[in-house]
This record gives C-alpha cells, sequence and structure tokens, in this order.
C-alpha cells in the first residue's frame, strides 16, 4: 500500500469520508505524537489585550475574564458582571475593537508558520477568522440576558452581529490569500449535553445568515470547514451542512455518531466522541496504563467503521498536576499507533 501524508489522510476524511487509517485529531497541535495532522494559525488584527493588576484580561469587546482552578486555567467572564443590559442599546455598551496599525498579512503568516513550525506537506493548516455569536453575546449579557434578548428584540441582535460579522469580513480575502489554508476553521458553543440553547428556527433566522458569512470565501474556494460546536448537536446538522461543515468537533458522546453516520452519508465528519469526565480513571492518579488503552481502543473499534470519524481526546486536570501529561501521552500514542492498524494500514 502507498505510503499517505498526515495532511493527506486527514483530508480524505472530510466530509464523512474514509482515511487510510484512522488519525488522531490534533485539536490543539502541539499533542505529543509522531505525526501531526493539523495545525492552527491566523493572524492577529486587533491589539492584544492586557492584563489587569488582578490577573483578569480586559478583551476587545470589553468584557473582563479571568483564568480559574475549575476551568484549567482557562478565562472565563467575570460573574454577575455584563456590559449589556439592554440589547437595543448594544452600540452604547460594546467597546469598539482597535485594530493594529500596520497589517501586513504576509509577514502575520511567515511568522505564524515559523512559529509552529509547519512543514505543509505534513500537516494541513487551519485558518480562522469569526466571533464566536452566540458565546460573544452571553459573555455581554448572561445566558438569561442573551436569551431573552433573542426572543424579545431579535432584530436588534442581527444588528449587532452584523456590527461584529462585519469588522471580520473586509480581511476574508487577504487571509486566504496570505495563509492559503487547507481547512477553514469556524465555531459556537451554541448546545448543552441535553440540547441545543435555543430552537433550530433561532438558529436560521438569527444566526446562520452570519455563518453563511463567515464560510461563504472557503466554501467558494473548496475548502472544507471544521466547526467546534460542543454538546448535543444533533438537531443543527442539517444547517451546518447547508454552510459547508465538513468535520463537526468534539463531537460527544451525548450524540449517536453511529446513527447520524447512517443518516448523513458522504456529508459530515465526527471528531472526539470520548468525553473526558465518562472515562477519567476511578482512581487517579493511579490507573492501569492497559485498561486506559483497552478504552482507547473500545472507542476506535466502535466508531471507526466506515469512516467519517477520529478520535479527539484532550485530558485536562487541575491546574499544576504533574500527573496529567504522562496520561495525556499515553492516550494520545495509543490513538496514534492503534489507529494506524484497524483499517489494515499497518500490522
Amino acid at each position: 500500500m502507498a505510503k499517505i501524508s498526515p495532511k493527506d489522510n486527514f483530508l480524505q476524511l472530510a466530509g464523512g469520508g474514509m482515511p487510510e487509517y484512522v488519525p488522531y485529531f490534533t485539536f490543539m497541535g502541539n499533542e505529543e505524537i509522531p505525526e501531526i495532522p493539523t495545525k492552527s494559525a491566523g493572524p492577529m488584527l486587533f491589539v492584544p489585550s492586557t492584563p489587569n493588576e488582578d490577573g483578569s484580561v480586559t478583551n476587545m469587546w470589553g468584557v473582563t475574564t479571568f483564568p480559574n482552578q475549575e476551568t484549567a486555567g482557562s478565562s472565563m467572564p467575570e460573574p454577575d458582571v455584563f456590559i449589556m443590559e439592554d440589547i437595543t442599546k448594544w452600540g452604547d455598551a460594546l467597546k469598539k475593537p482597535v485594530f493594529k496599525d500596520d497589517l501586513d498579512f504576509e509577514a502575520m503568516a511567515k511568522e505564524s508558520f515559523e512559529r509552529i513550525n509547519l512543514d505543509r506537506d505534513e500537516s494541513a493548516l487551519r485558518t480562522g477568522l469569526f466571533p464566536s455569536l452566540w458565546m460573544a453575546l452571553v459573555s455581554f449579557m448572561g445566558f438569561e440576558g442573551a436569551m431573552i434578548a433573542m426572543v424579545e428584540e431579535p432584530e436588534s441582535v442581527k444588528e449587532l452581529f452584523d456590527y461584529m460579522t462585519s469588522l471580520y469580513e473586509p480581511y476574508y480575502t487577504k487571509v486566504l490569500d496570505a495563509f492559503k489554508p487547507d481547512i477553514w476553521s469556524m465555531g459556537d458553543d451554541i448546545c448543552t449535553e441535553r440540547g441545543p440553547f435555543f430552537s433550530v428556527a433561532m438558529l436560521e433566522d438569527l444566526y446562520m445568515p452570519f455563518y453563511h458569512r463567515f464560510s461563504s470565501q472557503a466554501v467558494e474556494r473548496g475548502l472544507p470547514i471544521i466547526f467546534h460546536i460542543c454538546g448535543f448537536i444533533e438537531p443543527f446538522l442539517p444547517a451546518l451542512i447547508d454552510v459547508g461543515v465538513k468535520y463537526a468537533e468534539p463531537a460527544q458522546e451525548t450524540n449517536d455518531v453511529m446513527s447520524l453516520k447512517e443518516q448523513y452519508p458522504n456529508k459530515m465528519t465526527y471528531l472526539g466522541t470520548y468525553d473526558w469526565g465518562k472515562h477519567y480513571p476511578k482512581d487517579y492518579p493511579n490507573y492501569d496504563p492497559e485498561a486506559v488503552k483497552q478504552d482507547v481502543r473500545d472507542a476506535i473499534d466502535k466508531y471507526s467503521p466506515g469512516g467519517a470519524w477520529a478520535p479527539l481526546i484532550w485530558p485536562v486536570s487541575y491546574v499544576g498536576d504533574p500527573h496529567i501529561d504522562d496520561l495525556k501521552r499515553l492516550i494520545w500514542n495509543e490513538c496514534y499507533t492503534y489507529g494506524k492498524k484497524v483499517y489494515g494500514y499497518e500490522d
């Protein structure tokens, strides 16, 4: 059998495809495995936010976020502090982002590729440029405020989304021309584990016109889209397919991925289906390495038949956990070695 590059193998997986072997989706691009099928890089358009004295950061829209132990160091908006109380007055509440003075896209691409050590023959480049509209709205108003605004003032919500989209839109051609990505990245965490935050009708009315604007140039260039969307995504899949999404991640276990593969053949690829909270070793940091590896193999055996799937496993723990990196390496290398065998690519 002729050898295939990790990049081409992953691109062959797009839209429900059948790869030569099961790749491991390198979510961060720095996983410690012999092959990195995808890496991510993009432009820095806006003046970076600077940390406040208390360690918080006020982002480009004016929202203050804090890193914390409960989210493994990720930043979250300050609880119960919102920049926007009335969606109809969004123009007064929202901070206008400041762009860098000199935007040299070719130079940004070159610097990015050097920083991530990109080998374009071996790794597919993922590039994206978009605001996650729902998550941004939640950060402005809180979950309840965002939902009320969508019901009571949908036109104001669309005005806000149009403003945010229009800030990015003029740069899409320049980014695509300079970075020449293999995959266009988008995402919005619009679902909970049990179901979407809002109806399909609201998705179609309030969000899809802007998702289409985020994706249109990439689709015109024939690029597959990868969309980050947590939770139970099944009701939203037709809309995502319509916008050009070919990979959905992390495709959590709450979704019936085996049924979805049959329902939407040759349409969508699912990355993930291994919710860390359901596989966390019971006696961690004491665990049986062979049991962990067998758990990984069981997931690959279940979801890999027929293609349209690849594992995405990102173990998380408390900040400073001295044991988590060894567990990550164990899991990632099992994905890599076993993934090479299940379709007969390697013995």
